[in-house]
């Protein structure tokens, strides 16, 4: 487990051709050692698109760069996963964490759905996909509140994810559509993908109202107020914000891929948490580097996640080289001349076939090496956009992602309620509003 984002990271930093098949070599091993943490429906999906990526490999004029491509970013989902859940760890082993989870739920249930989706892009943006489980673990404790409360709730957290996926390079989808364009860096896809997320949180937050969840909620008389959080988070929201500065700065500075330097700096920055809630000094470090190899070695039950990663990653590649130039070209001419309807056709592709059961990443990474920008004729940062907001809305929207696993779990709602049901609405408007603002970034540029 730690030979994966040990080589990731040298394959990210050099140009060293055997670093790529050791990553395969090991990864291969990592599998089949852990296989019994497999459950059997990943053996069998992987097996199928490891089937699949077989019998087109030998169709494409490349097959070792494709597969070679594919490799790299399962590899890279691995690292980032591993690497930031030991971070996550850390974080939610400090008390002032709890406490502000616990205030989120608090607030008057007037305001709750505009906190909750605003604190997921700091729990979920910092910390990842084990910062909106916590947020998730949180509102499930929440015992005196309503049915169409607590899907408000767990709505506002599974949108918050949607919109923070759009801009965090804590996720996978950042790193890996930033590896599918060539030269493609995380700064200059920032303010678009801020302007996008604030787009979703304001469309959640109007939805919200416009659906009276709260309407007969009972008052609160010890809700916490705005400066309240404000008093118990600081700390929090500076630690985190001061992570994050200095992973950008880092990246920035030395040049460095954002990935690279996650996968780098997370490790560490858990180390020196565990140090500082151990009490500082010279042993408390020793005990803060035996608790982060602990939480390594806890990581062998993701065995079923590194599988899939490795068989979507190249299947996803792989079936998109190999889809013929024929049905893109027809694809391109009935959008041809207009922008929003080709991001809306790249994000919508996406959804749909997330939703037919393909996992999203596997739809994403078709759909972005099948259609590209200029076969559409889209600037490449509004076809990459585009690329991470159906991407984005998949998560939510399919009731066969970890995010609604999750929330159906916590929430005890059905999947397809807390999923498909919950979130229809918003992803069709999310979906044709990010496509209109595309299209106009796209139309700006082209001038």
């Amino acid at each position: 487990m730690c030979a994966i984002p040990v080589l990731t990271l040298v394959d990210l930093l050099s140009a060293i051709r055997w670093t790529l098949w050791c990553i395969a070599l090991v990864t291969a091993a990592f599998i089949v050692r852990q296989a019994g943490h497999v459950s059997m429906p990943v053996r069998r999906t992987s097996a199928l698109l490891a089937l699949v990526t077989a019998l087109l490999l030998p169709m494409l004029p490349d097959p070792g760069a494709a597969l070679g491509r594919g490799v790299r970013i399962g590899a890279l989902i691995a690292s980032l996963l591993v690497t930031i859940n030991l971070l996550s760890r850390a974080a939610a082993r400090v008390p002032r964490v709890r406490v502000l989870l616990e205030s989120l739920h608090h607030v008057s249930p007037s305001r709750r759905y505009g906190t909750l989706s605003l604190a997921s892009q700091f729990f979920g943006g910092f910390l990842g996909l084990a910062g909106i489980a916590m947020m998730m673990e949180s509102a499930a404790g929440q015992k005196k509140v309503g049915y169409r409360e607590k899907l408000s709730s767990f709505s506002a957290v599974t949108r918050g994810y949607a919109a923070l996926s759009l801009w965090s390079p804590m996720y996978s989808n950042m790193s890996i559509v930033l590896a599918m364009y060539e030269g493609a860096h995380w700064a200059g896809v920032l303010p678009v993908a801020l302007v996008v997320t604030t787009l979703f949180i304001v469309l959640g937050v109007v939805l919200d109202r416009l659906s009276g969840a709260h309407r007969h909620a009972q008052a609160d008389a010890s809700a916490v107020t705005a400066k309240e959080l404000v008093h118990q988070g600081w700390p929090v929201l500076l630690g985190m914000l001061g992570f994050l500065s200095f992973m950008v700065l880092t990246s920035r500075g030395l040049g460095l891929p954002i990935s690279a330097v996650i996968i780098a700096g997370a490790p560490v920055a858990a180390w020196l948490l565990n140090a500082h809630l151990h009490g500082g000094g010279a042993p408390a470090y020793g005990t803060a580097a035996r608790q982060v190899l602990l939480d390594m070695t806890s990581f062998r039950v993701m065995a079923g996640e590194v599988m899939m990663f490795m068989a979507s990653g190249c299947a996803g590649i792989v079936i998109g080289s190999a889809i013929p130039n024929a049905w893109t070209a027809t694809i391109a001419a009935a959008v041809a001349g207009s922008p929003a309807l080709a991001c809306l056709t790249v994000s919508g592709a996406i959804v749909l076939m997330s939703a037919s059961a393909l996992h999203p990443m596997l739809s994403a990474v078709i759909v972005g090496a099948s259609l590209g920008p200029v076969q559409l004729g889209l600037p490449v940062l509004a076809h990459l956009s585009a690329v991470l907001v159906g991407w984005s809305l998949a998560i939510i929207v399919t009731p066969f992602s970890v995010v609604s696993a999750l929330a159906s779990r916590w929430s005890g709602i059905p999947v397809l309620v807390i999923s498909l049901r919950a979130n229809a609405t918003f992803v069709l408007l999310a979906l044709g509003l990010s496509a209109c603002m595309l299209g106009l970034l796209a139309c700006w540029m082209q001038r």
